[in-house]
C-alpha cells in the first residue's frame, strides 16, 4: 500500500510539474503577425492602421493585455499606440479585456490606429510625408519601411511574463 501511495504522489508531482513547464513555455512561445497600411491623411496627422494577429502554437490557454505599439522609422519613434483604441475582436477578448488565446488557435485580427503627428514626420525626413502619400494613392515604387515594436504582458497561471518583439513593415 505505501508503494502505490508513493507512485501516486510521484506521478501527480510529475503530471504537476509537467503542465506548469507547459504553461510557462506558452508565455514564450506566441507569435505575432503584423501588417498595416495608410488609412487617410487627416489635419492631426497620418493615421496608419495596424492589425495584428496573435497565435498561441502550444496546448496551454493564455491571456495577454492589449499591446503598447510604438512605430518608428530609421530608428526614431514617430508615435506609439493608444490603448484605447484597440479593437479586439469579440471571440478573443475576455471579461476584463485583455486578449485571450485558445490553444493552438489565433485571435484574428486585432487593429489600432495610430496618428503619426505631422512634426514627427518632418523630423524623420522630409520626404517621408510624400512618400507616404504617394504610398496611399498607390504610386509608390519605393514603400516606406517602419519598425513596429509591441510590448505587453502574457498572463498564464504560473506567472506573468513580459512580451516584447520588434518587426518591420512596409507601408
Amino acid at each position: 500500500m505505501k508503494i502505490v501511495k508513493t507512485a501516486l504522489i510521484v506521478g501527480g508531482l510529475l503530471l504537476t510539474g509537467k503542465y506548469l513547464l507547459s504553461l510557462n513555455r506558452a508565455g514564450k512561445k506566441i507569435a505575432v503577425d503584423v501588417g498595416g497600411r495608410i488609412h487617410k491623411i487627416a489635419i492631426e496627422g497620418v493615421v496608419i492602421v495596424l492589425k495584428y494577429n496573435i497565435k498561441n502554437p502550444t496546448t496551454s490557454s493564455i491571456k495577454m493585455a492589449a499591446p503598447l505599439v510604438k512605430l518608428s522609422y530609421n530608428g526614431k519613434v514617430l508615435a506609439s499606440s493608444s490603448m484605447a483604441l484597440v479593437e479586439i475582436p469579440e471571440n478573443a477578448r475576455t471579461d476584463d479585456g485583455r486578449i485571450k488565446i485558445n490553444p493552438h488557435s489565433e485571435t484574428g485580427f486585432i487593429t489600432t490606429n495610430i496618428i503619426v503627428p505631422y512634426m514627427s514626420l518632418l523630423g524623420a525626413g522630409a520626404n517621408l510625408i510624400l512618400r507616404l502619400k504617394d504610398s496611399m494613392n498607390g504610386r509608390s515604387d519605393n514603400p516606406v519601411k517602419f519598425e513596429i515594436e509591441s510590448n505587453s504582458t502574457v498572463y498564464t497561471k504560473v506567472g506573468n511574463y513580459p512580451y516584447d518583439d520588434t518587426v518591420s513593415i512596409e507601408v
